[in-house]
């Protein structure tokens, strides 16, 4: 897990600059549909045309900024002089990426599975036998 490691100077650089990849590229997936989405419903209209391509421009304009990003600062730390500027590299970036997305991942699955057992195996917290609803029974509840 990535909470598991020592927190340093050089993990979080690496963590911010893997959030901003991910943030690049659902940006760029955000601009490519809704490119898609101007251009079919667009009915020959100049100005939703227009705004189609400038949605494409972004798009490339962010794989264009994710490049310059995996590849570019690695060299600019090292002509800095930044120690350690190798932990930089575009691999250690997209294996931090991995890292956050598998993560977030497994955060849903842990609710959608604590949901699935309190679906089917959890025991009722009110008493329905009773005529009012609104009392609470624990003594059929075990932890």
């Amino acid at each position: 897990m990535i909470w598991d490691k020592q927190t340093t100077v050089e993990n979080i650089i690496l963590t911010v600059l893997a959030i901003i990849v991910i943030a690049i590229c659902i940006w760029c997936i955000y601009a490519f549909v809704r490119a898609i989405f101007l251009f079919i419903f667009s009915q020959w209209k100049e100005d939703k045309i227009k705004a189609a391509w400038n949605s494409i421009r972004y798009m490339i304009m962010g794989i264009i900024l994710t490049i310059v990003l995996l590849f570019f600062f690695p060299l600019i730390f090292k002509f800095m002089n930044v120690q350690w500027y190798e932990i930089y590299s575009a691999r250690n970036i997209f294996n931090k990426s991995w890292e956050l997305i598998k993560s977030v991942s497994g955060l849903w699955n842990i609710i959608r599975e604590s949901q699935q057992d309190m679906k089917y195996r959890g025991q009722l917290y009110y008493d329905t036998d009773s005529s009012s609803s609104s009392t609470l029974n624990y003594s059929n509840y075990n932890l």
